[in-house]
């Protein structure tokens, strides 16, 4: 049995290693699988930097390269040219290039003279390595329940794409009934992919979309009566529809991952009491249950507060930076991320006695 047992470790590390060195293999030499031009940079040469001053008073530094390229895909595959790149200290809007670097550029042809433009790095390599560990690490630590779970996210992220789609080619007026229809496709999928086909996948279920749907519907009335007095739905980057549905359907998949978290972790719990307490009560159940979810109430919260911390903070940063108000920082590029928290927050409230409701009345006694 050790045996097989050691056989069996082996050949899994020999499988995680050796697709770890093909991933990174191939997406260093995919060069050919790209329209747009890449270039590699053979050598760079940098300028003196010179300080700069914006008008609200802002101090930075800048760098101008000479940088020499190798074109790698393409007609013009093989051949050399040569770009210039300016780069600020702070590095906000641009990036310093370097030696053995692939970017994407964009060729021209003056006077007979090939020239560059550089467009943006080529990042490929990092985001694969970063897949492949995240799903190493996944079957590492859960076996095939994490298999399931990259299928389950895979899965999604497909048929978010889709909708994302339909919206596009469809073009409806009121596309938010799309992507709540998308939502419960997701949770759907997401249960039955990484729970099962069984009681306590419909319980979880139940659970999330009546958390989700009544925490949506608060918020919505709370904005509809206050007439959504300072929040400002355009403030929405790049929004090129109805800014407010889309603001709807944006607050809708993220209150419906933060119910999700809190629904599977007390309807998982309370039936893992139940398995080993064949006889526990209802009442029992129930209790148990609030106290699950009190217990990953705040931390859930606090997690959804500091990603919007993390969304917002570079933009309010460069508000702040050139002279606004907090007032007017606050309106335009918080107040929308406080609002989809808010009301997330509500729907984790509202799922937790629901959850536990459900299980205690279909778990409860022998």
């Amino acid at each position: 049995m050790k045996k097989r047992q050691f056989k069996r470790i082996s050949i899994e590390i020999f499988v995680i290693i050796f697709s770890g060195l093909a991933i990174f293999f191939c997406s260093t030499h995919n060069e050919s699988l790209y329209k747009q031009t890449i270039g590699n940079v053979v050598s760079v040469k940098n300028g003196k930097r010179e300080s700069v001053t914006d008008e609200y008073n802002n101090k930075d530094y800048q760098t101008t390269q000479t940088v020499n390229l190798q074109i790698m895909n393409g007609k013009d595959k093989g051949k050399y040219v040569e770009l210039k790149n300016t780069y600020s200290q702070s590095g906000a809007l641009d990036q310093k290039l370097n030696k053995n670097q692939k970017i994407f550029i964009e060729l021209h042809h003056t006077n007979g003279k090939l020239t560059a433009v550089f467009m943006y790095s080529k990042r490929d390599t990092y985001l694969l390595m970063l897949c492949w560990l995240v799903i190493v690490l996944l079957y590492i630590m859960m076996q095939i329940k994490g298999i399931r779970t990259i299928l389950s996210v895979t899965i999604n992220f497909i048929l978010f794409l889709i909708f994302v789609q339909l919206d596009v080619n469809l073009n409806i007026t009121y596309f938010f009934w799309l992507f709540a229809l998308s939502a419960l496709l997701f949770t759907a999928l997401s249960l039955i992919i990484v729970i099962g086909w069984n009681r306590q996948c419909a319980i979880t279920f139940v659970a999330i979309v009546f958390g989700t749907t009544l925490g949506l519907v608060i918020g919505w009335s709370i904005l509809e009566l206050t007439n959504s007095q300072g929040v400002h739905y355009e403030a929405l980057d790049m929004a090129t529809q109805a800014p407010k549905q889309l603001f709807f359907a944006a607050t809708l998949i993220g209150l419906l991952g933060a119910v999700m978290d809190a629904a599977t972790d007390i309807v998982s719990t309370l039936f893992e009491m139940k398995e080993n307490t064949p006889n526990i009560s209802q009442k029992q159940l129930f209790l148990s249950g609030r106290q699950v979810g009190r217990a990953i109430m705040g931390p859930l919260i606090n997690v959804l507060f500091l990603i919007f911390f993390a969304e917002t903070f570079a933009m309010a940063v460069l508000y702040f930076r050139t002279n606004n108000t907090y007032s007017f920082t606050f309106a335009w590029t918080m107040s929308l991320g406080v609002v989809q928290s808010l009301i997330s927050g509500i729907g984790i409230v509202l799922v937790i006695p629901t959850a536990s409701y459900l299980c205690s009345r279909l778990l409860g006694g022998k």
